[in-house]
């Protein structure tokens, strides 16, 4: 799998490093020609650029690539630019790295759809997730089992939660269905927040935009994700 990086700083780095490690292809990009001289040697490729130039970004591979994280921190302009000019040029699976709350409301109110906060191990959790397709965040309880969001399979729409038999067929149990915000002027200006349906009708069936939330072994979730 084949990932861009930018923004090389502590989580930046950490993050491109446990991709590279994991054997995928990593981009990394910064602005400071000092970085790139550390890392040079680390990833598959270093570049130089102001990504808050969108003719710069303009020449990155971004249809070539699994996800592309922005992993700026300090500066918010430059994090915010850099994703508006990655949301305006249709790139596949973006990334934003938000540093507070203020932060990450901004970039999910830009459409920024997922938005990690700087937590403990949040990089080595972020390249864990990557590997798993369509998962939107993933936490480990254990060295075996996890907790996964899930995008809806496309062969789940329209089919309700038990006929697709998810624990008998995939040892998968379902914990919450979460169901986006109904489509309008406004939800089209501003992102909002899905509502988890923790006790979700067993008469009311999978649509598009679900988001599941699933619990099970690590190797049972990448088979399900199809990964």
């Amino acid at each position: 799998m084949k990932y861009i990086v930018i923004g090389l700083g502590e989580f930046g780095s950490k993050c491109a490093s446990v991709l590279t490690k994991m054997g995928h292809e990593v981009v990394g990009i910064d602005n400071s020609g000092e970085l790139l001289e550390e890392f040079e040697e680390s990833f598959t490729s270093v570049i130089r650029m102001d990504t808050t130039n969108i003719n710069s970004v303009k020449t990155l591979p971004l249809d070539d690539v699994d996800a592309t994280i922005v992993a700026i921190g300090e500066d918010v302009g430059a994090s915010v630019l850099t994703l508006s000019i990655l949301k305006n040029l249709k790139a596949g699976r973006i990334i934003g790295r938000a540093i507070n709350e203020t932060h990450h409301n901004i970039l999910t109110q830009i459409g920024i759809e997922e938005v990690i906060l700087p937590l403990e191990d949040s990089a080595f959790h972020l390249a864990s997730m990557l590997q798993l397709k369509g998962v939107h965040r993933f936490t480990e309880l254990c060295h075996d089992y996890a907790i996964a969001e899930v995008k809806v399979p496309k062969d789940f729409i329209g089919h309700l939660p038990a006929s697709v038999k998810l624990e008998e067929r995939m040892t998968i149990k379902l914990i919450a269905i979460k169901r986006p915000p109904e489509q309008n002027f406004m939800s089209s200006v501003f992102k909002r927040d899905y509502r988890t349906d923790l006790f979700f009708s067993p008469d009311t069936p999978f649509a598009e935009g679900d988001i599941l939330v699933i619990a099970g072994k690590v190797s049972d979730i990448k088979r399900f994700s199809g990964s």
